[in-house]
Parts: C-alpha cells; sequence; structure tokens
C-alpha cells in the first residue's frame, strides 16, 4: 500500500477492533450487532479492490463497462419489465433502484470519453441512450449526480489531460442534429402523453423545493428526527446504543414508526448514517478515502482518459451521499480509482515519434493525393 493508504487501512482497523472490544466487554460477544460493524467493514470493499489489482493491474476498462450494461439490461428485462413504458413514467413507477441506475454514470462517461477521443456516432449514441436510460427511470438525486459529473469532467479534461479538446466544438454539430431529432419525437409523445410533462414538470419541482415536497421532504424529517442524538453523540456516535435507540422517525397518516424495532435504522443518507453509528471520526475516514483520489488527481500534472473518468465518478459519491447510503460498488470502483492513479501514467508522445508518424502516413498515401497536395 501507499503510505496514505496504509494509515487509513491501519485506522479503521484500529476503529473497527475498538468496537469489537467494546462489544465483548458490554455484551459478552465480539460481534453483537453486525448492522453497526458494517458501517465500518464496507470501507474494506475500497482496501481489498485496490491491494488486489495494485498487484496485477490487469483490470480493463470495457470489461467492466459492458458489465454494467449486460446486468443492468437483464435486470430491467427479466425482473421489472412492466417499467418500461410511459404508463409507468407518469406514474413513477420507477422499478429500479438508484443505486442501479447510479452505477450507469459509469458507462455513460465512458462512451462519451470514447466519442471525444475516438470519433464515430456509435459512441455517442451509446451515451445517449445510457443518459436517456438515466433520465426514464426518474431518480432524481442521480438526475443532479449526473449533472454535477458533467462540471467536473469537463474541468478535468479541460486542465488535466495533455490534448484539451474543444468540447463544445465537438459536440455542436451533432447535438444541434439530435437536438432537432429529439425535438420533433418528443412533440409527437408529448402531444399524444401530456401526462409526461407534467411528470417531469413536477419532478423538477420537487429536486427545487426539497425540503418541502416529494422524497426529499420525508429525508428531511428524518434528519431532523434523529440530529438530536447525532449532537448528543457527535464524536463517536451512538454505535450499539444507536441499534438499540426505538426507531425516532414515525408516519404521520399512521402515527406509528416507519420501520421495525430491533433491526437498525436505515437512513436515507450516507453522512447522517456514518454520524448516528460512527460519529465524526468515522466520517473523517469515510471522507479521507474518498478525497484521497481527487488530491492525487489536483495535483498530477496530465491524467488518463480512464482516470478521469473513475475521478469523476468518485467525486459524485459527496453528492450521491446526501439522499442515498453509498452502494458497496461505489467503494470497489473508488479502490480501482486510487490504484489507477498510482499505476496508469501518460503516453506523451516525442517529436520523433510524431515525425516518425508524419513519415509513414505520407508513404501510405497514394500518389494522386500527393500530386493534389503539391
Amino acid at each position: 500500500m501507499s503510505p496514505n493508504m496504509r494509515l487509513l487501512f491501519v485506522l479503521t482497523t484500529l476503529y473497527v477492533l475498538i468496537l469489537a472490544y467494546e462489544s465483548q466487554y458490554g455484551y459478552g460477544t465480539p460481534f453483537v450487532y453486525p448492522h453497526v460493524f458494517m458501517k465500518l467493514l464496507m470501507v474494506y470493499y475500497a482496501f481489498f479492490i485496490y491491494t488486489f489489482y495494485k498487484g496485477a493491474y490487469y483490470l480493463k476498462f470495457d470489461h467492466v463497462v459492458y458489465f454494467i450494461l449486460i446486468c443492468f439490461c437483464l435486470n430491467v428485462l427479466i425482473v421489472h419489465p412492466e417499467t418500461l413504458s410511459l404508463a409507468a413514467f407518469s406514474n413513477h413507477e420507477r422499478g429500479v433502484y438508484s443505486t442501479s441506475v447510479y452505477m450507469l454514470v459509469v458507462p455513460f462517461f465512458y462512451f462519451l470519453s470514447k466519442y471525444f477521443y475516438e470519433g464515430k456516432l456509435g459512441n455517442l449514441a451509446a451515451s445517449l441512450s445510457v443518459l436517456v436510460a438515466i433520465v426514464f427511470f426518474q431518480h432524481r438525486t442521480v438526475w443532479v449526480v449526473t449533472a454535477a459529473a458533467l462540471v467536473i469532467y469537463y474541468f478535468l479534461i479541460q486542465f488535466r489531460t495533455y490534448k484539451p479538446i474543444n468540447i463544445v466544438g465537438k459536440a455542436l454539430p451533432i447535438a444541434s442534429i439530435i437536438g432537432i431529432g429529439l425535438t420533433l419525437c418528443s412533440t409527437l409523445v408529448f402531444s399524444m402523453h401530456p401526462e409526461v410533462v407534467e411528470k417531469l414538470q413536477d419532478n423538477f419541482s420537487d429536486i427545487e423545493n426539497f425540503e418541502s415536497q416529494g422524497t426529499g421532504a420525508w429525508r428531511y424529517a428524518q434528519w431532523l428526527s434523529y440530529w438530536p442524538f447525532i449532537q448528543d453523540n457527535f464524536l463517536f456516535g451512538m454505535r450499539f446504543d444507536g441499534f438499540e435507540l426505538p426507531i425516532q422517525f414515525y408516519r404521520e397518516d399512521l402515527d406509528k414508526p416507519m420501520f421495525e424495532d430491533g433491526n437498525g435504522h436505515f437512513f436515507h443518507s450516507f453522512y447522517i448514517d456514518v454520524l448516528f453509528y460512527v460519529g465524526a471520526a468515522g466520517l473523517v475516514l469515510y471522507v479521507s478515502l474518498f478525497a484521497l483520489p481527487l488530491i492525487k488527481a489536483l495535483r498530477a500534472k496530465y491524467l488518463t482518459i480512464n482516470q478521469i473518468i473513475l475521478v469523476t465518478f468518485v467525486s459524485t459519491g459527496f453528492v450521491f451521499g446526501f439522499s442515498y447510503i453509498l452502494p458497496p460498488f461505489y467503494y470497489g470502483i473508488l479502490g480501482w480509482c486510487i490504484v489507477a492513479l498510482e499505476k496508469e501514467k501518460v503516453q506523451k508522445p516525442s517529436y520523433l515519434t510524431e515525425f516518425a508518424k508524419r513519415i509513414r502516413d505520407k508513404k501510405r498515401a497514394s500518389p494522386v493525393s500527393l500530386i493534389g497536395r503539391i
């Protein structure tokens, strides 16, 4: 491990051992509530992927991308085929979890990068298809995450690549043609199904007024219910006492707890979840690990395209964590991102290489084209 990763690994392991000692001392068993331990054990996904590929870095980006797409499509087509309709869209029957849609951010930027650097309309069509899927399944948090990721991706492409590209100039001609086509198609769909327009308006309204309507209001109420306990146990959290605490979040229509007691508390925010169970100390461990690849990326003079995509995705965890618990695959990609920053190097072509390439291209050119140039 690198010194920073080794330090974070030791600190995380130390906190886990302290929890095990507290469990043994208070309950007579070293692993009394796995729900609490998982708040720290989840981090080991990142350490495992990091150390595994640090020894043999043979992971192929396209393999991961196609694995994500194939599994996502099989999930929708086999498990939730009823969600593929405008009626399901207008009735907000998403069928697919937000974490599954969040995973699509990786293929989206992969195909977008392929189009920017390799061209081919197939890559552009693939990236737009993934973007349509992200919009269609209506997880508003993923919409916000994708928008934030586009901004981060743009700045990394402009300031951390050996050959920056004119993204606007590259995308504008094709985007204009596609925009006209989408406008015509959407006009036809919206005229036949006006409820789709209303649903989109409702979604954007929920994003703007997150504290008073939609699922944002639900999360805000949960935050208010548990914030006093977080304040009283801010440094190290409630740990096992938190697991035993009765559910504090009630349904107003039924006047009963949202979840059953004795199963732990299920938060719709990564930050609340970590602060409640393992406190600010645990949150510092998480944030330090998340920030490590971002700091490496900012210090690097140049980044590869793979590194830019991975850093872009990892950075979105700070946004996604406001509304959801970060899924296990996020930590896998986090470990992959850190090892990629340590292993991959930007291959800058030398002047001799460029000169040899030009000579080779001239030799391959036909006599007619040479006369034309003269």
